[in-house]
């Protein structure tokens, strides 16, 4: 698990988005946003994971022979 933010900052051509980097191989994107078109005093946050160690996540496939 992380325990250090290595960096925090805008994304590339982005008034809304932030990028954040931290330790062991972690990296997530927030979003702010309203959804709609018009302006509107309800916000919405998305944060999406954008990299985590292959540590974490390990896949077994267990094929049964008929």
């Amino acid at each position: 698990m992380p325990d250090k933010i290595i960096s925090c900052e805008l994304k590339s051509h982005s008034k809304t988005t932030i990028l954040l980097y931290l330790n062991n191989s972690w990296q997530f994107s927030f979003r702010i946003h309203n959804a709609s078109t018009k302006v509107e005093t309800s916000l919405k946050f998305d944060i999406k994971l954008i990299n985590m160690p292959n540590s974490i996540i390990t896949i077994n496939a267990k094929w049964v022979d008929k």
